[in-house]
């Protein structure tokens, strides 16, 4: 079975599309990892997330996990939901590009209403929100781990802070250390050729497809890694994007 690794789509739902099939991607008989950030920024993050969501619900094999994106979004809606009153997460959120996100669900959605949004895809998607909410934060292979933006090396892999695995840098960036498998992640976008990053005990595969990088697949078969690009697909643009 191959194993297909895509990171941080942030939106770009006809950009992945694109890649999968030109890899020939079969829902049953490959296994899709999905190491975060599927929304924001760009244009189409409804379509991405009810992709993954249908995926995983109908072939049940496949990995998705959780990215600060998710977690940012989740955490937004919980404040929207129980602290009609306060906003700090909903800002905090839009500064990330969450209000794209808001208007792939309904186009007329404003900063100054998100509360009423929110609330709106809670009541309309529940089953999507559960499964948002209740996404895995790392996985393990025979012969990789994967995670969404890397790990304390001074811990095990199964030993791991929360905020770390969605949103370190550094140290990790900059560590030489290693684990008895390599690390599959994304989350620091490698922005200059060739748009991905292999190191001794790490694979960055964030392209920054978004800022106008590529969007990666890795493709494992065997002992083999294969390596599939593209550009962003101009269905995927917002064009206010900020």
């Amino acid at each position: 079975m191959r194993k297909i690794i895509i990171s941080d789509i942030h939106g770009c739902f006809y950009t992945m599309q694109h890649l999968l099939k030109e890899i020939n991607f079969n829902p049953n008989n490959d296994k899709l990892i999905c190491l975060g950030d599927m929304g924001d920024r760009g244009k189409n993050t409804r379509l991405v997330w009810e992709y993954f969501f249908t995926l995983q619900k109908e072939c049940t094999h496949h990995v998705v996990l959780l990215g600060n994106h998710e977690d940012m979004f989740n955490l937004a809606m919980k404040e929207a939901m129980y602290k009609p009153y306060e906003r700090k997460r909903q800002e905090h959120y839009f500064r990330n590009g969450g209000l794209m996100t808001l208007r792939s669900f309904y186009p007329e959605a404003t900063k100054e209403e998100s509360g009423f949004y929110f609330k709106k895809i809670a009541d309309k998607h529940k089953a999507l929100r559960y499964w948002l909410k209740n996404l895995q934060t790392r996985y393990e292979s025979d012969n990789f781990y994967f995670v969404h933006a890397g790990v304390d090396l001074s811990k095990t892999f199964w030993n791991q802070n929360h905020l770390d695995m969605i949103w370190i840098r550094e140290p990790f960036l900059s560590s030489n250390n290693k684990y008895n498998k390599k690390i599959f992640y994304g989350h620091s976008p490698v922005m200059e050729e060739p748009y991905y990053e292999i190191k001794e005990n790490r694979i960055n595969i964030d392209g920054g497809c978004v800022y106008g990088g590529k969007l990666n697949i890795f493709i494992i078969n065997d002992d083999n890694i294969l390596i599939k690009q593209s550009t962003i697909d101009e269905r995927d643009i917002y064009e206010n994007n900020r």
